[in-house]
């Protein structure tokens, strides 16, 4: 109980430490003065100022922020040590290095995954790999390395029969037979409607590990990474396209999310950090005003044009990104509202 209300406050002060501090270091190291580092947003819970940085936790913790001097539009530039008087590929670098931190963070934690874990293939075996904390399955006493040998007094001869003997059984008390430790067992387990009309109990299978050098843990997860961010790309597109609907999770999702993968295991719970962190990494690059990927791309305009962009467009263009924003946020948590009442 106390993981799982810890562990969204865990997954966001990660991802948040990790990208923030992308941006903090890159600009110390280009010689800029960074004037507030923050976690969270909000009221100030703690701050600590040391040298010319203050460092604060704030209280909401879904998300934080870099004080650089001289980020404001209007600045003029004067200060050396500013934003604005730095060449542009000291700003891009700056932009840039949150969203790649992100990106490193998920390829070293799959990295490390790949070589615990290894390559892990599915034989089809109706043995349980993993019971979800609280789920029907933990309820009724299933266990893992658990065999299901019959559900409904139908026979269980592979995992993919199991979804089948459990189709409209959601709520309803359901007989179960497993084998443990070579005895046979009965039980009673009541599936849970997944919000999608499934019913389900909450296990996963049993996978088959093989073991794989650095090398190849580095090449997979290299893999991985390339694959969730081009998966993500197509959904924006198919989204944007309206070839398929947006299925998307905001704050509330993300936590509640987080909850149940930390029931399941410590292995799973940072691979979902991988994941979010990419998720963060990809999305935070997007050319919109207001994300690290409009400034970046407004800075590689300006260097390309000679100019500064004028005050009035950068304004309405971050008007218009601000719009953007709270747009998918709102639509974001009401998917959240309506999954929840599911």
């Amino acid at each position: 109980m106390i993981m799982t209300i810890a562990a969204p406050v865990i997954v966001f002060a990660v991802i948040i430490l990790v990208h923030e501090g992308g941006h903090y270091v890159t600009a110390k190291l280009t010689g800029m003065r960074v004037e507030e580092f923050a976690v969270g947003f909000g009221p100030v819970l703690y701050s600590r100022t040391i040298g010319e940085t203050k460092y604060s936790l704030r209280m909401i913790p879904l998300g934080g922020f870099n004080k650089i001097a001289g980020m404001d539009p209007g600045d003029p530039g004067t200060d050396p040590r500013s934003f604005s008087s730095k060449p542009a590929w000291a700003r891009l670098l700056v932009i840039s290095a949150g969203s790649l931190m992100n990106i490193i963070l998920a390829f070293l934690i799959f990295w490390g995954a790949f070589l615990i874990v290894g390559i892990q293939s599915f034989p089809n075996q109706p043995v349980v790999g993993s019971v979800l904390d609280g789920s029907a399955a933990s309820l009724a006493g299933i266990k893992p390395s658990d065999r299901i040998l019959e559900i409904r007094g139908e026979p269980v001869n592979a995992w993919t029969d199991i979804q089948g003997r459990l189709t409209d059984q959601a709520s309803r008390i359901v007989p179960v037979r497993i084998e443990r430790d070579g005895k046979v067992m009965p039980l009673e387990v009541i599936p849970k409607d997944d919000g999608r009309g499934h019913a389900v109990i909450g296990i996963t299978p049993y996978l088959e590990a093989e073991p794989v050098s650095i090398m190849q843990a580095a090449s997979m997860a290299g893999e991985r990474c390339l694959y969730i961010i081009r998966m993500m790309g197509e959904g924006i597109y198919y989204a944007v396209t309206g070839n398929a609907s947006a299925d998307v999770a905001g704050p509330l999702g993300v936590a509640r999310l987080a909850g149940d993968v930390a029931g399941v295991g410590l292995l799973q719970f940072f691979l979902f950090i991988a994941v979010l962190s990419l998720n963060l990494g990809f999305l935070n690059f997007l050319p919109i005003p207001l994300l690290d990927g409009g400034l970046f791309f407004t800075i590689l305009a300006e260097t390309v044009s000679g100019r500064r962009m004028p005050e009035k467009m950068l304004y309405y263009l971050q008007v218009a990104g601000l719009s953007i924003l709270v747009g998918l946020f709102l639509f974001a948590t009401m998917k959240d509202i309506s999954s929840f009442f599911r």
